[in-house]
């Protein structure tokens, strides 16, 4: 792709445009460089990035279940288990999915996001929002759409697994309460992803097709009662 080398053009600017199509990128966009691309998968920074959100995401988790650290230590690791998974399987969907449409694509930590999540530490409203995958000069709403699917849709399958589980074990058994956590950390995530304003996934799915949107909004809905 164009992007991946030193050439010159209207695919060097941050936000892509294709004249007859009238598609204008919304949200997270940037232009990779040649040093990103000698790391393989990842970028130069990217693992470094993950790390960061997943941290945060696990100081989030620890403001509500930090109890259980000294009642059940054995429970909160798979809490911290199933937390970590939700964030890290939803940011890894968006990227690969990126990439088999033919993008360069990378997790990047956004400093407004990181701040307001922090911040959310010491609010009863959590925001989980410490960074998105960048994508380089996507070209079209039905791929920005697909990918911005991507993820809220990995979380709904999640939270449909762990449904699952929890029909085969006892709700105050270990793992019927894990499941009920899975389910619940799952639903939120991918509704809170869906919400169609702005940079959020659902805003990019709700212009690509109205119908997967509101698919995929009641089926995290069901998921978030159940749970």
């Amino acid at each position: 792709m164009p992007e991946m080398h030193d050439c010159t053009g209207s695919y060097q600017q941050s936000r892509s445009t294709t004249g007859s199509s009238g598609f204008t990128a919304t949200g997270y966009s940037y232009t990779p460089t040649r040093r990103a691309t000698r790391y393989g998968l990842f970028g130069q920074n990217e693992l470094r990035d993950l790390g960061i959100g997943l941290g945060v995401i696990l100081l989030i988790m620890l403001s509500s279940y930090w109890r259980l650290f000294f009642t059940d230590p054995i429970f909160m690791m798979g809490v911290v288990l199933v937390y970590g998974m939700a964030f890290i399987l939803h940011e890894l969907a968006h990227k690969f999915s990126a990439q088999m449409l033919g993008y360069w694509a990378e997790f990047k930590i956004n400093q407004q996001g990181l701040m307001m999540t922090l911040l959310s530490l010491i609010s009863p409203f959590k925001i989980i929002a410490p960074g998105a995958v960048m994508i380089g000069n996507i070209a079209s709403w039905s791929h920005y759409g697909k990918v911005a699917l991507s993820g809220p849709v990995t979380n709904i399958v999640l939270g449909i697994l762990f449904f699952a589980m929890s029909l085969f074990t006892a709700p105050q058994s270990y793992w019927g309460a894990l499941a009920n956590v899975g389910m619940g950390i799952n639903s939120s995530l991918a509704l809170f992803n869906l919400i169609p304003i702005g940079v959020f996934d659902g805003a990019k799915i709700i212009k690509w097709n109205k119908y997967a949107w509101g698919a995929t909004v009641i089926a995290a809905g069901i998921l978030y009662l159940v749970a």
